[in-house]
Parts: structure tokens; sequence; C-alpha cells
């Protein structure tokens, strides 16, 4: 783990069982594989804190999760369908549901899933809009130019990353005070358990048949960590 004392970053709390990077000087990176979901989230608190404090810093969290849903605030820019889910049905779902601060409906997680939070300002030169679009399009530039999936569409209409009509990634992004929460979240493996909770729901508003995952398309060992190796290449 990289020491980050002395650094911008010196008085951020990190998580044990993490690695550190910092990218230069004024970007963190922490990665941290199977994070339960609050406590990356309180972990996400703290770092937008950090980059409300100074707005050049960023800190990219990397990470999955156990089996868990989350739940958005709902219809915040006219999409009825991003909302067919009723919380109340909850209790028939075998993993937990998690209420958040994004727009959208229900999402899932699980642990094959590679999972990137970015929590950078967002302003005049940088908005909302750029950062949405910039996430989905440096996932799939991976995709298809380190991995060699042809036909990888990403897609802010219908927000996620695409191949043959199939979602492999999924982005719901919060704003606090100006400062970014949340991300993407990039099937990587398929999950039996995750896919068949998927058919009692409709996350984003669409049926589960709609998923599905990078290891459908692309066979590799070690998946996880061979594209979160060429991501972070790519962001050099």
């Amino acid at each position: 783990m990289e020491n980050v004392a002395n650094s911008q970053f010196e008085s951020l709390a990190l998580p044990s069982e993490s690695e550190i990077q910092i990218l230069k000087d004024d970007c963190l990176l922490v990665k941290k594989w199977r994070w339960d979901y609050q406590e990356c989230l309180r972990f996400q608190k703290r770092a937008q804190e950090l980059v409300r404090a100074n707005r050049r810093l960023k800190i990219y969290i990397f990470c999955n999760h156990p089996h868990c849903f989350t739940l958005g605030r709902g219809n915040e820019r006219g999409r009825e369908d991003l909302t067919d889910f009723d919380p109340s049905s909850s209790f028939e779902l075998k993993f937990p549901l998690h209420k958040v601060h994004r727009g959208g409906g229900i999402t899932f997680h699980y642990p094959g899933q590679w999972i990137f939070y970015p929590i950078v300002s967002i302003g005049p030169s940088y908005t909302l809009e750029d950062h949405m679009c910039w996430l989905l399009k440096s996932v799939a530039n991976v995709l298809k130019e380190r991995f060699g999936l042809l036909d990888v569409v990403a897609a802010k209409k219908l927000m996620g990353v695409w191949k043959d009509k199939k979602k492999l990634a999924s982005i719901g992004v919060g704003v606090a005070r100006f400062v970014t929460e949340h991300g993407l979240a990039l099937n990587l493996a398929h999950d039996q358990l995750m896919f068949e909770e998927l058919a009692k729901i409709n996350p984003c508003g669409m049926t589960s048949e709609k998923y599905a995952s990078v290891d459908s398309f692309a066979q590799a060992p070690q998946l996880l960590e061979l594209f979160h190796k060429q991501y972070l290449q790519s962001l050099k």
C-alpha cells in the first residue's frame, strides 16, 4: 500500500485491507474487493468532505460488494419506468436493500462486479453530464480496445454500457454540494443467485433478461483483476 503521509490525502481515514495509489499527486486510487456496502458508503462521505475542501482533488474508489440491492430517490428526470419497484416488497428479496442518495430506481451489486465510484468536483467547466459521459465511455472503451468486444455502446439515455442489446454496466450518480458520489457497476462474472433475484424486480426499469455479464462475451482468467489492471492503464 502506498503511504499517503505528507500528501494532500493524509487526513483521510483509509479503509483497512485496501490498496492505495496516488496518481499525478491529486488523484487517490482506493481498491477494496468485497467491501461491505454501508462501510463503503461511509468512506464515500469522508472522501466527499475532503474533495469539497480542496476541489482539485479526485478520489477514485474501486470495489465490489456482497450481494445487495440499492434503491435511488426515484423519478427525477420524468422517467416513470426507472421506479417500477415497490419497496414494501423488499421482504421477498434474498439480499439486503439499501436506500441511497442518487436518482433512478433499484439496481444490484454482487461480488462478480467491478464498481467505480469517482468522487470529484463538478461545476461549469466539468458538469454532471460531462462526468456521466466520461464514466460510461471510459468503461466501454476498455471493453472495446483492450478486450476486443465489438458493438459495445455507452448509452446515456439508456443509462449504461450495452452489447448486443444486453446491458453490461449500470450507472447511478448522485451529487451533494457539487461533489459526486456513487458511480458505475460493470457485470463481469455471471452470478446465478443474483440473476434469479433479478427476475423478481425491474432493475433500472427493465426485465432481468436485458442484463448480461462480460464473461458471456469474453473469457479470461481472473477477469476482475485483469479488467481493473486494464482500466488503470487507460487512466494514465
